[in-house]
C-alpha cells in the first residue's frame, strides 16, 4: 500500500489490476487526480483510499527521489508484482446495479453470476455512459477481495444477438 508521503505531483503508478499507467497530476486531502499514459483515455479521479490500495508506483518510471526510497524500502524482500492487463475468456452480461456517487456497480453473466465492477475497471468505456439494463462484455478476474470485472465495455445489442 502506498503511503501518503509517497502520493506527490509528477509520480507515475500503475494500477494493480489492469496494469494502466498513469502519472498523478494532483493528490488533494481526499482525492487523487490522474492523467493516463495511454491514447484515448480521461483522466481519472481516485479517493485517496481506494488509490492507496489499488495502485503501486511505477519504478521504471518512477522520479529520483522516489525510486530509490522505494528501493531501498523493499531492498531484501521481494518485490511485488504488477499483474498483466485482464485476460481471459470475455463473458457477457447486464449492468444490475450502479452506485454513481462511489464509482462502481454490479453486472450480472449470462452464467447467472453477479461481479462487482469499479470506474477504474473500464476499457474505453466512459462509466458515466453507462446505465442500468445495458448490456456489456467484461473479463472476470480474481482480486483480492474476489471476483472483478474488468475491462468492461459496452455491446450493442445486435452484436450481443449474434454473438
Amino acid at each position: 500500500m502506498l503511503s501518503m508521503e509517497e502520493i506527490e505531483q509528477g509520480i507515475r503508478v500503475t494500477h494493480r489490476n489492469t496494469a494502466l499507467r498513469y502519472s498523478v497530476v494532483d493528490a488533494g486531502d481526499d482525492e487523487v487526480l490522474l492523467s493516463p499514459e495511454s491514447d484515448g483515455m480521461q483522466d481519472l479521479v481516485v479517493p485517496v483510499k481506494l488509490f492507496r490500495e489499488e495502485f503501486v508506483l511505477t519504478d521504471r518510471f518512477g522520479l529520483g527521489r522516489n525510486r530509490s526510497r522505494s528501493r531501498s524500502r523493499n531492498r531484501g524482500r521481494g518485490r511485488r508484482q504488477v499483474p498483466a492487463v485482464a485476460s481471459g475468456p470475455k463473458v457477457k452480461g447486464k449492468i444490475k446495479k450502479l452506485v454513481r456517487d462511489r464509482g462502481f456497480g454490479f453486472v450480472r453473466g449470462d452464467d447467472g453470476k453477479e461481479v462487482f465492477f469499479h470506474r477504474s475497471g473500464l476499457g474505453s468505456t466512459d462509466y458515466d455512459s453507462l446505465a442500468e439494463g445495458d448490456i456489456v462484455e467484461y473479463v472476470v478476474q480474481e482480486g483480492p477481495r474476489g471476483a472483478r470485472a474488468e475491462n468492461v465495455r459496452t455491446v450493442s445489442e445486435s452484436t450481443a444477438a449474434i454473438t
